[in-house]
This record gives structure tokens, C-alpha cells and sequence, in this order.
């Protein structure tokens, strides 16, 4: 469906891992406002936002132990979206599934802003 991220010398030796983009955001992928292809989305970026902070946070580095490679589909019926990371080591895998947490929640109004709402305890 996408195209795969052509591999480099830096890349040649990262492992590719899917993230269920549903399991980093609930921001909806455009504003409730005239906007077409311009508004359009904003749940990808959210998630790759929070992917890559949680990684940060973790101590990883980006450009060095991860890189985001690309958007696409889960491999199961399901189809659900994904986001797919290079990363260096296997166990950064296990890492960022286990910290990913998606307690935030952005809110979209009418007028095309956005509002982020108290995490859930």
C-alpha cells in the first residue's frame, strides 16, 4: 500500500516494528471545518508525536537508536492503521509497548480549535 523506506548504510541493520496508531492517539484525523486535503491527518502526527516523545523519554535517541519510517496498515484483517519505526536494538521494541500510554485527549470544537483535556488517572 505504501511505499517501504529505502535502506541505507545507517538503516541497513534496524528492525522495522509496527505501532497500532489507535494505541498512541484518540485525536480525531481532521477538524470538524471546511479544509479538504489540507485538514487531514492530524491522528498520524499525534501519534508519531507521542511515539517518538515516549522513546525520548525512555532515552532513546532519534536519528541514532530510532528513526520513524513510515505510515501504513497492520497485516491482520483487522487493517488497522500503523506507524512503523527503524529501530536499533530488538529490545526497544518491548520498551515502547510498554510505555506507550495514550491518557491524553484532544478535543476539536466547531471553530477548528483544539483543546487538550485532563489525562485520565
Amino acid at each position: 500500500m505504501f511505499q517501504r523506506m529505502e535502506r541505507t548504510d545507517h538503516t541497513r541493520y534496524m528492525k522495522e516494528i509496527q505501532i497500532k496508531q489507535k494505541r498512541a492517539t484518540t485525536r480525531m484525523g481532521h477538524l470538524p471545518m471546511e479544509g479538504g486535503g489540507l485538514n487531514a491527518g492530524y491522528d498520524t502526527v499525534d501519534a508519531v508525536a507521542n511515539i517518538c516523545t515516549t522513546a525520548g523519554n525512555l532515552g532513546m535517541k532519534y536519528g541514532k537508536d530510532f528513526i520513524w519510517a513510515y505510515t501504513g496498515y497492520s497485516d491482520d484483517d483487522a487493517m488497522d492503521e500503523t506507524i512503523t519505526l527503524l529501530v536499533k536494538d530488538d529490545k526497544y521494541e518491548s520498551f515502547l509497548h510498554l510505555a506507550l500510554q495514550n491518557s491524553h485527549r484532544i478535543k476539536h470544537t466547531n471553530n477548528g480549535t483544539v483543546k487538550l483535556t485532563k489525562e485520565r488517572a
